[in-house]
């Protein structure tokens, strides 16, 4: 059974590389449409599809404190008990209720962010305590590269496991667009490097001033767009059938964060075989297929210059940024590594956890 609140996307994704595994697949989950941009229809078209692939859904109603909850809440707890799943895999969350609803179950816990993004809220008390008892009752832990696993504490780090962030490649790459573009999507938040990405494009400017770039997504760091008409800002949540869209067009994908653990937009990217040029912070290199595509963080000058090397790259460069992708980041690889997680928490042993390094 897979425990989300955030992380419904991903969770939704992973039960179902785990169902076409021959695994029988729950989801525990909040019936907030928060992650979708309080859209209500897309979380319903992706509700819709797990349940259609077989996959039990024990949705938990309303706000964390709501006391017209708990009737329903005593429903799920005996449903789960009936279903009686072999293994928890949780999702970072800081909910209790989650956490009483699974007592008792043997448990996973993926930890997305070991470090605390900067200019994040600190956790409330109740936040905290909740996250602490999920640290608690893990037995095992998963971190999408070794650079997150060497931020966890060393009491954590033994127990962890190293498994790629899923995606489904595309069967071939999306092929380059008619102009030279560079895309950065997603929260618009402080360690996103926005403010970097709009030094570097004077800087880019100056040799390619034929380059555009394109924006979207919503948050505080919106208003560091540089103002320029070769700009183009979408301001707003961007929907998961919109994001095709934007990849087509763009001969880059930048990722010019300052911090950093992974990056489900990189990930989608390389699935489309759309070359990304990122900060050499967290799991964020591990996404490139060559070097020449990694900068330090907050250099805007090596930012620009990465992106002038490769704004250009043809179909040959992209089928190669497809087959990394394939080889490392496909949800079929990870589904395997995870299921035999799964198996060495069953079996008792405390075997060495696996590393699975990049090829």
């Amino acid at each position: 059974m897979i425990v989300c609140d955030f992380f419904l996307k991903y969770g939704s994704q992973q039960a179902q590389a785990f169902r076409r595994s021959g695994h029988d697949v729950a989801i525990l989950l909040r019936s907030h449409s928060f992650e979708f941009g309080e859209v209500d229809a897309e979380r319903t078209e992706i509700l819709g599809q797990l349940r259609r692939d077989g996959i039990r859904l024990f949705v938990v109603p309303g706000r964390v404190r709501s006391l017209a909850a708990v009737p329903a809440l005593a429903g799920i707890r005996r449903d789960i008990r009936r279903w009686s799943p072999q293994v928890v895999h949780v999702h970072e969350n800081y909910d209790p209720r989650l956490v009483a609803l699974t007592r008792g179950y043997r448990t996973v816990f993926t930890v997305h962010d070991p470090v605390q993004h900067p200019g994040y809220t600190p956790l409330t008390r109740m936040e905290a305590w909740t996250f602490n008892r999920w640290f608690r009752r893990a037995e095992r832990f998963v971190v999408h590269s070794e650079a997150l696993a060497a931020e966890l504490p060393p009491s954590v780090r033994r127990r962890a496991a190293v498994i790629p962030h899923g995606v489904s490649p595309r069967p071939k790459p999306l092929s380059p667009p008619g102009e030279p573009s560079v895309l950065l999507f997603g929260r618009l938040v402080q360690y996103k490097g926005v403010e970097v990405l709009a030094e570097a494009m004077r800087h880019v400017w100056s040799e390619r001033p034929d380059a555009k770039l394109t924006v979207a997504g919503e948050g505080p760091a919106a208003r560091l767009v540089p103002d320029d008409p070769r700009v183009t800002l979408r301001s707003g949540y961007v929907p998961e059938r919109e994001v095709e869209h934007l990849l087509a067009a763009a001969a880059l994908v930048v990722l010019p964060y300052t911090q950093a653990s992974q990056s489900g937009v990189g990930v989608l990217a390389i699935a489309s075989g759309v070359p990304v040029v990122v900060s050499d912070v967290g799991a964020l290199p591990e996404l490139t297929h060559d070097s020449s595509y990694v900068v330090r963080a907050g250099d805007a000058r090596a930012l620009a210059e990465a992106i002038v090397r490769h704004l250009d790259d043809d179909i040959a460069t992209r089928r190669a940024v497809l087959q990394h992708a394939e080889a490392n980041f496909s949800w079929g690889h990870a589904a395997k590594l995870t299921t035999q997680l799964y198996r060495e928490l069953l079996g008792g042993g405390r075997s060495k956890p696996h590393r699975q390094p990049l090829t």
